[in-house]
């Protein structure tokens, strides 16, 4: 609620509605979780119920989710719910009456109350339908064939305009039909859908907007630096955007005193928190990267890849994690959607071998606190030599194994008191990561001996160490699999124009 939080007006992010409505449309919203859809809905709803033209509804269904394949109990759970919305929302006078409920077939429970209501409306019902995609086999099919066979009876004797809201468009949805005992297309048992929509992150402008409310309210001030970094680290994903300013302002590590201008430095450590806490949030993230369509995904992207396999990945893959809002299409390829997630993920795959590093990682600190980076690629290579053989024995993101173990052996060792940087996209063909320890700057670059051209690879960390101000990098190739332990660790020492270059084979 705005009395409760800093808003952006939720109607100025998602624009189309009004049009669709107007115009008697069926449409879909959808949008990743946490980025403002419901809020925005239920602003609609209640601006169309001021202008007073239609009569607008919200109503949730995920609870409808645990029924599946019980359509006559899902069913009931539409009804039921959209008299308690209506009995919420609505004035009196347009709740549903009893005879709503009377249905003779109650497989079709759902278009025959909305029937009798509209016919007891004095005026047409525009209906928004939140957590579609939480509905699960049949329970989903008939939601989606019911609004279709009543879209013909509208406006008199069905809503005028319905929008269902989820996590992903219509035309990812393969669903599972256990009474045909086969999948039916989304897109095909909602075929009267006029438009997709979707919910955009935060601008720039507006992550300013936000924060500054919170200055105007209590006098504390952001760097310009500042915002921009916490736009940058975000890309305007709302959630991240407000939990950053949660941890910046009103958490146990808020910034003190108050009065203080908040500074880059601030940000950085507030992202810190962030990933280390695993919020709710992240922790969703999280739980969908064990999903095979999305490991397909993301692990080519880990693993720097030139091109998503197309007998292995399909396009409706790479739209579901679009969709999911975890990777991003840019000029060159796909990303990750933003710096945060592209933290978290590497660190989420690795957690197994993050924790099975017994080594103290005081153990690599020099007496006078800087990090004794040989010492840590050293042990890392005996490690390698004993251990390699597993590595690529995942069963899933099997192919940015080699990636993960490397990151998985640097994080756990930097936690001790540093960050890791990491930069890294499909086309790509390489990983550059910047461990940050004690004033210290060490970038590396990462590839995989079938993507490595020696001369390419030399450029490519020059250009990143230059960015970092460093004279010295280190080039580690793996190789795809382990013939001889005795070769793992070999290294050359190489003069790149004006960079030092540590090339390690692994």
């Amino acid at each position: 609620m705005a009395a409760d939080h800093y808003q952006i007006a939720p109607i100025s992010r998602l624009k189309g509605v009004m049009e669709l409505v107007e115009n008697k449309k069926y449409f879909i919203l959808h949008a990743p979780r946490q980025t403002g859809k419901t809020t925005t809905i239920i602003s609609y709803m209640k601006l169309i119920n001021q202008e007073g033209k239609y009569i607008a509804l919200y109503v949730n269904i995920e609870d409808a989710q645990a029924f599946r394949n019980n359509v006559v109990a899902a069913n009931r759970v539409f009804m039921s719910n959209l008299i308690i919305h209506a009995k919420h929302y609505l004035p009196k006078e347009y709740w549903p009456s009893p005879e709503c409920t009377k249905v003779a077939f109650e497989e079709k429970g759902l278009s025959e109350f909305l029937t009798t209501w509209c016919g007891e409306l004095p005026k047409p019902l525009v209906l928004f339908i939140d957590e579609v995609d939480a509905l699960i086999g049949d329970s989903l099919l008939s939601l989606l064939r019911q609004m279709r066979n009543g879209y013909n009876l509208r406006p008199e004797s069905f809503p005028w305009s319905v929008a269902l809201i989820g996590l992903r468009d219509l035309r990812d949805y393969r669903i599972y039909s256990e009474s045909e005992q086969k999948y039916v297309l989304g897109g095909s048992a909602f075929n009267i859908k006029d438009k997709s929509l979707v919910m955009q992150n935060f601008t720039a402008e507006e992550v300013r907007t936000l924060y500054a409310q919170h200055t105007a309210e209590t006098g504390q001030s952001f760097s310009d630096e500042a915002l921009a970094l916490i736009f940058e680290q975000t890309q305007g994903q709302p959630w991240l955007v407000n939990a950053i300013g949660r941890e910046l302002c009103f958490e146990e590590h808020k910034v003190q005193p108050e009065g203080r201008t908040i500074e880059s430095a601030d940000v950085y450590a507030a992202v810190e928190i962030l990933i280390q806490c695993r919020d709710t949030h992240l922790d969703q993230l999280a739980d969908k990267l064990t999903e095979n369509r999305v490991a397909k995904v993301i692990g080519a992207i880990v693993g720097g890849a030139d091109s998503f396999d197309p007998n292995a990945i399909s396009t409706e893959d790479i739209q579901y994690v679009i969709d999911l809002g975890l990777i991003t299409r840019r000029q060159q390829g796909f990303e990750i959607a933003n710096p945060i997630y592209r933290e978290v993920i590497p660190r989420e795959l690795s957690w197994v071998e993050q924790v099975s590093f017994v080594q103290d990682p005081r153990w690599y600190v020099l007496p006078d606190g800087k990090l004794d980076i040989e010492k840590v690629l050293a042990r890392f290579v005996d490690f390698y030599k004993e251990n390699g053989e597993m590595v690529t024995a995942r069963k899933q993101y099997n192919e940015a194994a080699h990636h993960l173990t490397f990151m998985a052996w640097l994080q756990r060792i930097v936690n001790g008191g540093g960050y890791i940087r990491r930069q890294y996209g499909l086309g790509l063909k390489y990983i550059d990561l910047v461990i940050e320890f004690a004033g210290q700057k060490f970038a590396f670059e990462l590839k995989v001996e079938n993507h490595y051209q020696r001369e390419k690879a030399l450029d490519q960390l020059a250009t990143y160490t230059r960015r970092m101000g460093l004279s010295e990098g280190y080039l580690v190739v793996f190789r795809r699999k382990m013939s001889d332990p005795e070769r793992v660790g070999e290294r050359e020492e190489i003069q790149h124009g004006d960079l030092k270059v540590h090339l390690i084979w692994i």
